[in-house]
């Protein structure tokens, strides 16, 4: 208990700069109501129903000099409802990383994400892919720091690189803060009391998943996603519950034959892409999420 104790103070001091917090455990619960298809127009295609639900445990371990390990699981469910069936994909994502200060304007991130993405149907070495991420962070002031990095990950498609440009921002009076990582994620949020914040977040995924029990075929999940958020802190209870309503943006769920692959890709490039679609895209549609977050403080002013 007293590592872990202060690798979260660690990570708080040198990962978060500004922020006197760290999310331990994040739980999350979304649900988009029936969607339909694009290019149905003989309305032959039962509306679906996507509900997603994960968590995300993060336990860090103090080293030496300044150093921490950076242990946790991240674990996602998503159902693809109609009125007939339920698709149920997974992904288990271990994830093992070390953080660096090499000195009091920079620190560096290493972290493995190995993971198993798939139905779970008939499980060989496709349901498996490996990723990692590079970050570095650059502090400009005790307000702002600076952060670029690089993400990879073997998704089944082929290899696919994400370039990682962003920044940390908060305001003199600590009620104004932003955390850009693009083109991932972003966030504002504006504190209105001690206990209630409001702002806007954007997210982009990509991810893949092997069909074990659909012939070998894997599904390659789009998904760019705006919402406007609440958060409510109960500080007593280390817990944050964040309401969320949003909208999504040019998504899709598409399923290729499992041989079906690009070259390479890069961010919002697909290099050599000629492959088949086997279905059709939904249309984009509202979000109803809600997350709860344990969030270690160590300053509750």
């Amino acid at each position: 208990m007293r590592y872990l104790l202060l690798g979260i103070l660690f990570l708080i001091h040198y990962s978060t700069f500004t922020q006197n917090y760290v999310d331990l455990a994040k739980i999350s619960y979304a649900i988009s109501p029936f969607n339909e298809y694009k290019d149905d127009s003989l309305n032959i295609l039962p509306p679906t129903q996507i509900i997603e639900f994960s968590t995300d445990l993060t336990v860090p371990i103090v080293l030496k000099n300044n150093k921490v390990i950076i242990s946790g699981l991240i674990y996602e469910q998503i159902n693809l409802r109609t009125e007939n069936s339920d698709q149920l994909i997974y992904t288990i994502n271990p994830k093992m990383g070390i953080k660096f200060k090499s000195s009091e304007k920079f620190s560096s991130t290493y972290i493995a994400l190995p993971k198993l993405s798939s139905d779970l149907e008939n499980i060989d070495e496709k349901h498996f892919q490996f990723g990692a991420i590079a970050l570095y962070e650059l502090t400009k002031n005790t307000n702002f720091k600076y952060k670029f990095g690089l993400y990879y990950n073997s998704e089944l498609f082929g290899p696919f690189f994400v370039p990682l440009l962003g920044f940390y921002y908060l305001s003199n009076n600590k009620k104004f803060e932003a955390n850009f990582t693009l083109p991932v994620s972003a966030q504002m949020n504006y504190k209105l009391n001690k206990w209630l914040s409001s702002g806007v977040s954007f997210s982009s995924f990509v991810k893949t998943y092997h069909l074990g029990d659909f012939n070998n075929r894997y599904l390659v999940k789009y998904s760019n996603e705006i919402f406007a958020t609440l958060q409510l802190d109960l500080k007593s209870y280390r817990l944050v519950i964040e309401p969320q309503v949003g909208y999504s943006v040019a998504r899709s769920y598409r399923m290729y034959a499992s041989d079906d692959q690009i070259n390479f890709g890069f961010s919002a490039f697909k290099f050599g892409d000629d492959r088949t679609q086997l279905n059709n895209d939904f249309n984009d549609g509202l979000i109803f999420k809600i997350r709860l977050l344990y969030r270690f403080v160590t300053d509750n002013n």
